[in-house]
């Protein structure tokens, strides 16, 4: 947290966060008489310090779960789920400031000698000062400490043990002004600036650490405490753990606390434009509670402010927050994919007047050559502007990740302090400015964030590429090239992703298998000389693939030859029965491989005409009779061309191609793109295989006739 943006002027999300801790405060003051009634009042002492710590600690919002929750899921890219982020940590932190300046001032007087009393003010003045130094003087040294630990090397211990003897004597140093020591060290931890290496250092080594082990303990040891109120005799029980559920303060703790904030959100949601719904979802979100809300339980518990009865009642409506947080999410998440597209999101439905956006996944920066010549091909002849490409980072989400989440800017309302996670997306960011300044600015380029395990991370890829209108989408392979030329085993996990992603995604999309193009040298260079071939067999994922080479053959360093492969004489002849089956359809219906066919005719004519007429593209035509033949002639081209572009043949039922998916290796890919993506086939020819956006699967309809817009 930057301690200095409680002076800054809330944005938007701020004024949503203090109206629903406002209405929230209200409520609690209204309900006066009821909070210290016998049978359903939450308070067991009626004092000022009692019904304001109350009304503060219902009013706060866990950011920190809520942050958790949010990226799992897949929220965080969502426009109520980014307010609910910024809002949540601004609501957090000013609930715990008040907190803090609570204890200072009604301290318990019990608790004091009649010195210590008289000189209360006295303390209260030194520990203003403190705050006021930690402040000003906390940036200034750790920029220090950050200029003698550059980026790369590693911190030198003597500057860590200096600052946890600072923390510690401050805490000590607290503890003497009578400063509760809880409270003592989120201070400590408000000063520390969220910028530099120290304070990703601590993010990285202390979170994991203390959602894993200290939170969960500190829990059950809470759980584990005696009764001290109304069970203190009591037999039976003797734990805060077995003391039995008062639904009557259950219910009262919900409707002030999940009331009162919903309905002081849903009023500044709507003045600042927002719709009823989602005012109503985003109220819900900031209602999430979390360990501080334990923390003030426990010490109002502690300070016979609540009883026994009350303290449970406050535990579970806590963990009932954190189970209809998800079912919201998941409602929020639904809402967003419900999105009505306005047109056919593919290459060959693409328009040359309109921006092409194209978003690329990376694994890593050894993903950024080959992503970055593609694009580089693309971005020729093109007017500046008319090219955005969005690269989008694929992280697993592990518990570690998970541990050093916080509020992200831009595009991501998340962002993650892992070390190495930040030093990866580093390299990636330093590669994308130099070649952006290298395209002098031509070119548009966007950073996104899919973290999150490997069984849901399509779907933050295809809400990422729902969110920008891309139209095509290009994943890294799961397999990589060993030094010997030939393909690992792969990433189990990114072949799941890609999977799915060609499954669902709401675009055209590619899988890049890299053999090394575009790894000798940088930018155009890397281009020239490179021979690039299209298969083309016949379906819409061909006349895509056939549509990016057009694109492509623009760039002059490029020289694209396209190879048409035809069943000879004799294949036709020697039909499969499954084949013969549609030439005995009756005269009033045509089949879909007909249709195809047809589609395949035109669009390659006016390709033809185009590009192959005037010499622009090679063009090769050959006629085989089988599977086995094709496969044949694809290793024979393997030494001539750098780079292979097909199809996956998702809807094409060809003689050419049976029997070939029997032995595939990778069904995903399709027949073709199994063999180019294959071990055996070439040490030196990357491959890119292209399957078409299919608008029927994600409008649910049976043929094109039905289709919204055609």
């Amino acid at each position: 947290m930057d301690p200095f943006s409680v002076f800054d002027t809330p944005g938007n999300d701020g004024y949503i966060a203090c109206a629903g801790m406002l209405s929230t405060l209200a409520i609690t003051a209204f309900s006066h008489k009821v909070l210290v009634n016998r049978k359903v009042g939450l308070l067991a002492e009626n004092s000022a310090r009692a019904h304001l710590g109350l009304g503060i600690a219902l009013a706060a919002t866990g950011s920190p779960m809520l942050t958790r929750l949010s990226t799992e899921l897949k929220l965080s890219k969502t426009a109520v789920g980014q307010v609910a982020i910024r809002a949540g940590i601004f609501s957090d932190m000013v609930a715990t400031s008040l907190m803090c300046l609570g204890n200072l001032i009604f301290h318990n007087d019990s608790m004091l000698t009649y010195s210590e009393q008289r000189y209360h003010p006295f303390y209260v003045a030194l520990i203003v000062v403190e705050i006021i130094i930690l402040m000003t003087a906390s940036k200034w040294v750790l920029r220090k400490i950050n200029d003698c630990n550059p980026e790369g090397k590693p911190m030198k211990g003597i500057y860590m043990i200096g600052l946890m003897t600072a923390v510690l004597s401050i805490c000590i140093l607290d503890k003497w002004l009578h400063m509760d020591i809880n409270l003592a060290s989120f201070m400590i931890g408000l000063a520390l600036p969220r910028e530099g290496r120290v304070s990703r250092l601590l993010i990285n080594n202390i979170n994991f650490f203390l959602n894993s082990v200290i939170l969960p303990v500190y829990l059950v040891n809470i759980c584990l405490s005696n009764t001290k109120t109304e069970f203190r005799l009591s037999t039976q029980v003797d734990t805060l753990i077995n003391v039995p559920l008062s639904w009557p303060k259950f219910f009262t703790s919900i409707a002030i606390g999940t009331i009162g904030k919903i309905f002081g959100t849903v009023v500044s949601a709507r003045f600042y434009g927002m719709k009823w719904l989602d005012g109503i979802a985003l109220g819900q979100l900031l209602s999430t509670k979390g360990y501080f809300h334990i923390f003030c339980a426990y010490e109002a518990w502690d300070h016979l402010m609540i009883n026994d009865s009350t303290f449970a009642a406050l535990l579970y409506m806590i963990f009932l927050t954190l189970a209809i947080t998800p079912l919201v999410g998941y409602g929020i998440a639904a809402w967003a994919r419900r999105k009505a597209m306005s047109r056919l999101m593919g290459l060959q439905f693409h328009t040359s007047e309109t921006e092409l956006r194209i978003m690329v996944g990376l694994h890593g920066p050894q993903n950024l050559p080959i992503m970055l010549t593609m694009v580089e091909a693309l971005l020729w002849n093109k007017e500046p502007g008319k090219l955005s490409l969005y690269t989008i980072d694929m992280i697993e989400l592990t518990e570690h990740a998970a541990a050093t989440l916080i509020k992200g800017d831009g595009l991501e309302g998340i962002e993650v302090m892992d070390e190495e996670v930040l030093e990866m997306r580093n390299h990636i960011g330093d590669a994308l400015h130099v070649f952006q300044q290298r395209s002098n600015d031509e070119i548009n380029v966007r950073r996104l964030l899919a973290i999150s395990s490997f069984d849901d991370m399509d779907k933050d890829i295809c809400m990422c590429a729902e969110d920008v209108k891309a139209v095509l989408i290009i994943l890294p392979f799961h397999k990589s090239q060993r030094i010997d030329g030939s393909m690992n085993t792969g990433h189990a996990g990114f072949k799941l992703v890609n999977e799915k992603v060609l499954q669902h995604a709401p675009c055209s999309v590619g899988i890049m298998v890299d053999r090394g193009l575009g790894h000798t040298n940088q930018g155009s260079q890397s281009l020239v000389g490179k021979n690039v071939v299209v298969v083309f067999i016949g379906g819409g994922d061909d006349r895509e693939a056939l549509t990016l080479a057009a694109q492509m053959c623009q760039h002059p360093a490029v020289k694209l030859t396209v190879v048409r492969f035809l069943a000879d004489v004799e294949a036709q002849v020697r039909e499969t029965p499954q084949s013969r089956k549609f030439s005995n359809l009756t005269q009033t219906f045509i089949s879909k491989e007909d249709v195809q066919m047809q589609l395949d005719n035109e669009f390659f004519a006016d390709f033809y005409n185009q590009h192959i007429a005037n010499r622009e593209v090679g063009y090769v035509e050959k006629h085989v009779m089988n599977g086995a033949e094709l496969a044949m002639e694809l290793r024979e081209l393997e030494s001539q061309f750098e780079l292979f572009v097909v199809g996956k043949g998702r809807d094409r039922k060809s003689i050419l191609t049976d029997g070939l998916e029997e032995w595939a290796e990778c069904p995903e890919l399709g027949p073709i793109g199994d063999i180019v993506a294959s071990s055996d086939f070439s040490t030196t020819a990357s491959a890119l295989i292209i399957q078409q956006y299919d608008a029927k699967k994600h409008y649910k309809v049976i043929d094109e006739e039905f289709m919204p817009f055609r």
